[in-house]
């Protein structure tokens, strides 16, 4: 199994292309020389990366008003063309709301995020990603320039975009397994109604795990297995180049795989002994106070780790194993080519990392193990928001399986 040390695989890196799209989409309106400020980028390749995006048609030139000259040539400004194709990507999570925007080449402009209070409504939230998408778009959103949103909410989901209104059915699955109306039908009709956009709701993790294999540290794979490590467990499944959602829309619920048969502690999904139990944030840190430990947060328990205090390193090898026997059962079953792991808790580094990658070496079968990449997420918080534009903006891996 081949497994660089932790952060060692780098994000790829953006094409000029690439780069002066996501500078325009930021700045609403530049010249060639601004973006050569921007970018860094030399001015031959500057020049033509701008070529190449207005013959696309996913950028217009004017000449700026005032800038005539009376010799040389006018001088021009770029924008994005607000009658090309435009998808967003929307992710809505307790205290923040993060949008993508992509053109119909699947080509990334740029994501913008804010902050919400947790007791905000899905109308506020709705309002403050159309917010975000206008600004993205350069300042307005012509009617009919948006052909599709993804939308990231957590839990299980079976959302269903149906025909070109975006009508949407779907059911939500409680703790205890009893189908129940959930929240992604009415977020669903006010994107929709926002948007004036077919809509596709999706579970956010495993859209998480599509952001990575679209333009993340997976980007081009086709078989890939996601995990995070946050205030939740959670996960997604890419195979052959599409997204796994199971028949119940419920796969990727990594967090819900049992790991303490006996005198496992209670989970908010109605068992015991979950992945989340023992490597959730919050449940690594309670396990950490119970043994003493008296560092208030993850970022304090990875200092208490690095200062190789006891507490922290124990619970964290612990958890780092509960962790690498779920993935190395997975593996052995899906075979992935690569997991990426990301999440809150992998900032602790080394001391939940390195007993990670012992038990995952040790349980995957040997068959496997030398085409298993273990790779450090790299898309952060944007991921899932990349994710959902993916999901309908025509990435190879958006379609579900």
């Amino acid at each position: 199994m081949t497994a660089p040390p932790e952060g060692a695989h780098a994000p790829r890196k953006p094409s000029s292309k690439e780069m002066v799209l996501r500078l325009v989409s930021h700045h609403g309106s530049v010249t060639r020389a601004q973006l050569m400020d921007l970018s860094g980028l030399p001015r031959t390749t500057v020049y033509d990366a701008v070529a190449a995006l207005v013959d696309s048609g996913a950028i217009t030139t004017a000449q700026a008003a005032g800038d005539g000259r009376g010799r040389g040539r006018p001088v021009e400004r770029l924008s994005l063309n607000p009658g090309r194709a435009q998808f967003l990507g929307i992710e809505f999570t307790r205290r923040a709301t993060r949008v993508a925007l992509a053109n119909d080449a699947c080509q990334l402009m740029g994501v913008r995020g804010a902050e919400e209070p947790s007791t905000a409504g899905w109308q506020d939230r709705v309002r403050t990603a159309h917010r975000l998408a206008r600004t993205l778009a350069g300042g307005s959103l012509g009617p009919g320039s948006v052909k599709g949103v993804g939308v990231g909410i957590g839990g299980p989901v079976a959302v269903r975009g149906v025909g070109g209104t975006g009508s949407v059915t779907g059911v939500g699955v409680g703790g205890t397994g009893a189908a129940r109306p959930g929240p992604e039908v009415e977020v669903a009709h006010l994107v929709r109604e926002r948007f004036a956009a077919p809509v596709r709701v999706e579970r956010g993790y495993r859209l998480a795990a599509l952001g990575e294999a679209t333009w993340g540290a997976a980007a081009g794979e086709p078989d890939l297995l996601s995990v995070s490590l946050s205030r939740e467990v959670g996960g997604g499944l890419i195979q052959a180049g599409a997204l796994h959602r199971g028949p119940y829309a419920t796969a990727g619920e990594l967090g819900h795989v049992n790991v303490e048969r006996e005198n496992g502690r209670p989970c908010h999904c109605g068992g015991h002994g979950c992945l989340e139990t023992v490597a959730s944030s919050q449940a690594v840190l309670d396990r950490y106070h119970a043994c003493g430990g008296l560092a208030s947060d993850i970022a304090d328990l990875a200092v208490a780790a690095r200062n190789a205090e006891e507490a922290a390193c124990r619970v964290l090898a612990e958890t780092g194993r509960a962790v690498g026997g779920v993935l190395a059962a997975l593996a052995n079953t899906f075979a992935p080519a690569v997991i990426v792991i990301g999440g809150a808790l992998t900032r602790t580094g080394t001391a939940l990392m390195d007993p990670l990658k012992r038990e995952l070496h040790e349980l995957v079968v040997p068959t496997v193990r030398p085409h298993l990449s273990l790779r450090a997420a790299t898309l952060g918080t944007t991921a899932t928001a990349c994710g959902a534009v993916a999901l309908v903006a025509g990435a190879p891996a958006a379609n579900p399986a």
